[in-house]
């Protein structure tokens, strides 16, 4: 039960008894014999309620003698007689069974809201130290990413300096990835926001300002296993056709399509992404499965563990289109 002010305490047992004994007297003309504690009982139960125990006890003991001195024959007196005595072990028996069973139900409601808190708090500190681990990961990486860009500065070899710089743009983009991504309270992630954020990313953390990101995508909800493959994969496409399929001196756009399509019949749900550039297409003889590329080894092997088939052609237009089909399993979800 709550704590109430001394001052709580009394006020309200004395207006219990007043109000209980008025209504009472009120009804008495009312009411047939053998109904002495009929207004009393309620007065009690509120008191312990609203109130406290000790001055539960109290309304419940001025009551009984009340109802005992106005109400049980002979009445305006005390006198003990049989019918008294049994009249009053009753109403005793009764306020004992309200008073243990009030009593109960405030200690669990107690115990039940400081568990709550419990849990509020320690959910509180899960979510701060979740969100510090995850600070420190993304700083970690940016700083990482930020010694390859340096070591880019000092190399000579023009392949070598490339290689960093994709190694830099590759960890910043998993760096913003994670992010996004990770939450102690996200259990899903809609596909269209989801992907919109990262790639929006990657072509910032690219420094192509040349590039018009094209998006276009239907919702769908993606569970964490994944949309960690799925945001890299993406990831890798889109940076491989800026590195790619981006002409050089003049703006580019790249288009991106996620496209849902109805469930299958053991229930999975087919979805295709689809990345186009305007570049000059694949070169004669391009094999995915044997690229040396390690932005496609990245999606190929991300694309297997989706359990998805990736495919690199020419597209009707020029350029590359890049295609992704994979299946969502709705109980994952």
């Amino acid at each position: 039960m709550a704590r109430r002010s001394l001052r709580h305490q009394v006020v309200f047992a004395l207006s219990a008894i007043v109000l209980s004994t008025a209504l009472r007297f009120a009804l008495n003309d009312a009411l047939p014999p053998g109904f002495p504690f009929l207004t009393f009982f309620p007065a009690v139960m509120l008191t312990l309620v609203f109130s406290s125990l000790r001055s539960g006890l109290a309304v419940g003991v001025a009551c009984g003698v009340i109802a005992w001195y106005f109400f049980i024959e002979p009445v305006r007196s005390l006198a003990i007689t049989p019918g008294a005595i049994v009249a009053l072990l009753l109403y005793a028996l009764i306020i004992a069974t309200d008073v243990v069973f009030i009593t109960a139900a405030g200690r669990a409601l107690e115990q039940r809201m400081a568990a709550e808190q419990r849990a509020n708090a320690l959910a509180t500190s899960r979510s701060l130290m979740f969100s510090e681990l995850q600070h420190r990961i993304s700083n970690n990486l940016s700083t990482v990413a930020a010694l390859l860009r340096l070591q880019s500065q000092l190399v000579a070899d023009e392949t070598a300096r490339q290689a960093l710089v994709a190694s830099q743009t590759r960890i910043r983009s998993i760096s913003l990835l994670q992010r996004r991504l990770h939450s102690p309270d996200l259990q899903t992630l809609d596909a269209a926001e989801y992907l919109r954020e990262v790639l929006h990313d990657v072509v910032e953390v690219t420094g192509a300002g040349d590039v018009d990101l094209d998006f276009s995508a239907d919702s769908l909800p993606l569970p964490h296993d994944t949309a960690v493959p799925l945001g890299l994969i993406a990831s890798e496409l889109v940076m491989n056709a800026i590195e790619h399929g981006a002409p050089e001196g003049r703006d580019t756009e790249i288009t991106v399509r996620l496209t849902v399509d109805a469930a299958s019949p053991d229930g999975r749900i087919p979805a295709t992404l689809r990345i186009v550039d305007q570049g000059p297409g694949l070169p004669e003889g391009f094999d995915l499965e044997t690229s040396d590329s390690l932005g496609l080894i990245v999606a190929r092997q991300f694309a297997t563990a989706l359990n998805g088939q990736l495919t690199l052609a020419k597209g009707k237009d020029g350029g590359t289109v890049a295609r992704l089909d994979f299946l969502i399993d709705p109980t994952s979800i």
